[in-house]
């Protein structure tokens, strides 16, 4: 990779991390916040639907945190309800980190990836990016879609 970020050693992550991975600069860095989701009856399913991920600066000898990304499978309106306590922990995280907050809505797992940042005082949401790309643009399509949000100046 051109942008000097290591590669996976499991050759996996998610659609999301690697989009993130392999097309920002590595000055922006990204880590995930791991959850699963357990249902047990006679066996035991795991489930990585959701997840959730901070991304920070590592400039001048310190960590900046620039956003937090809850990545949704597949649209789901009480994502963006700032009313139940699963957002609102959410809200203030993003507070606490000083940074902002946004929701990603997959197709299903795939793109387009749908952007909505949510207001951190108030809990209000807004729709401002729609990510679409194929393999020969994605570098080109990432970029400017965190241009686009405010996230990824052109100086990165």
């Amino acid at each position: 990779m051109d942008n000097k970020v290591k590669p996976r050693y499991d050759g996996k992550g998610s659609l999301f991390g690697n989009l993130h991975r392999n097309n920002l600069p590595s000055s922006m860095c990204m880590f995930d916040v791991d959850r699963m989701m357990v249902t047990c009856k006679e066996e035991i399913w795991l489930k990585r639907e959701n997840e959730c991920f901070v991304e920070y600066l590592h400039k001048h000898g310190d960590i900046i945190f620039n956003a937090i990304f809850e990545v949704k499978y597949k649209f789901n309106k009480d994502a963006l309800n700032g009313d139940n306590s699963c957002n609102m922990a959410r809200q203030k995280m993003a507070q606490l980190l000083k940074c902002r907050l946004f929701v990603v809505f997959q197709h299903e797992g795939k793109q387009p990836l749908e952007f909505y940042e949510i207001d951190t005082s108030t809990g209000a949401n807004s729709h401002i990016y729609t990510l679409e790309y194929d393999i020969h643009n994605s570098k080109e399509a990432v970029r400017m879609c965190w241009q686009e949000i405010g996230l990824l100046d052109n100086g990165d």
